[in-house]
């Protein structure tokens, strides 16, 4: 899961160069759904469950030396906190999350618990902040960047049919990419640019009008995929759990130096000053007039690029936001 890269191995790997040991114990198989698997298994994701018990449970067994454990989202699915109650007993523990975990069935109640339990909090934007009702012990830390994995690339200076509009996600958010789907539309057929897709599944039929050219997602070559692209978007619905996302693929488009077209939604709100190093689109006109004035001025896509990446150098790479996390657990008695 993107969230299992980020805000987990990437930040683990950050603290680690800071001197701080970290050791990492992932859940196999996912609970959130492994999609190495065949379809059968990766689309029930309650088969998974006896297998990832049985994985936090021998997860258990090797703590007893770690002076910090930092949850990155809940261990499990299930409505109860026994898992975390066992991995924090004895050692000082943080709550991560990126997500509106709370709109999930027993959601509410179990974030409530687990606020309650650990001795800090951190979220991954405001709206997630809010809800998780202790501001006294909540710090707020969007998903970092990895500016060496993700590294500014020259823009390309073409325009029109020559341009390439990208989006990038997990299949499951496909509904968010068709939210802007008639302004995006409007706007290839104007220019005649082109659309790129990079996922773990190809689009599904709807999204069919928008003739896009699907590139499997892949670790090893997901800053080069992405670079293929001259524009990206990250269209959201406006809705509750839309809210609580925190811009990353937006936030891999400024990286790269590639300015985005994003709906004026949660975190999107913070990361892109509109019309600066970014654009916010919140209608099917705004979308298709965003993306034709980007599509006909390389200039423009390259000056918002440049500011994008210089916005992402210094309040979203790793660098510039692995000090708040030692600073947490200094606060938390802990030498670093």
């Amino acid at each position: 899961m993107p969230a299992a890269r980020a805000r987990g191995l990437a930040v683990a790997r950050a603290l680690a160069r800071a001197g701080v040991a970290c050791s990492l114990r992932p859940c196999v198989p996912s609970v959130y759904g492994d999609t190495a698997l065949p379809r059968p298994l990766r689309t029930w994701r309650p088969l998974f469950y006896p297998a990832a018990l049985v994985s936090r449970l021998l997860h258990l067994r090797d703590l007893r030396h770690d002076d910090l454990i930092l949850f990155q989202r809940p261990m499990f699915e299930w409505p109860w906190i026994g898992l975390e109650r066992l991995a924090a007993r004895g050692r000082k523990s943080i709550f991560d999350f990126d997500d509106a975990i709370y709109l999930n069935k027993f959601g509410r109640s179990k974030l409530r618990h687990l606020v309650a339990r650990v001795d800090h909090v951190v979220a991954g934007n405001r709206i997630l902040a809010a809800a998780a009702g202790a501001p006294e012990k909540t710090t707020v830390i969007p998903t970092a960047i990895d500016t060496d994995r993700f590294p500014y690339l020259p823009p390309r200076p073409v325009s029109g049919a020559q341009v390439v509009v990208g989006w990038t996600g997990t299949s499951g958010n496909y509904h968010q990419l068709a939210s802007a789907q008639e302004g995006i539309l409007r706007a290839l057929r104007r220019t005649g640019a082109r659309f790129l897709v990079i996922c773990d599944r190809p689009p599904p039929r709807e999204l069919a009008g928008l003739r896009p050219e699907f590139v499997p997602w892949r670790a090893e070559r997901e800053a080069e995929d992405l670079g293929r692209i001259d524009i990206g978007v990250m269209p959201l619905p406006d809705t509750p759990y839309a809210r609580g996302k925190c811009a990353y693929k937006l936030l891999q488009y400024m990286a790269l130096g590639r300015p985005g077209v994003a709906s004026p939604v949660g975190a999107n709100l913070e990361v892109v000053a509109d019309g600066v190093d970014g654009f916010l689109a919140s209608s099917d006109e705004e979308w298709e007039e965003r993306l034709v004035e980007l599509i006909a001025d390389a200039d423009l896509r390259a000056r918002a690029g440049k500011l994008a990446r210089a916005r992402v150098e210094a309040a979203y790479a790793i660098a510039a936001l692995v000090p708040r996390y030692l600073e947490i657990i200094r606060r938390l008695g802990l030498s670093t």
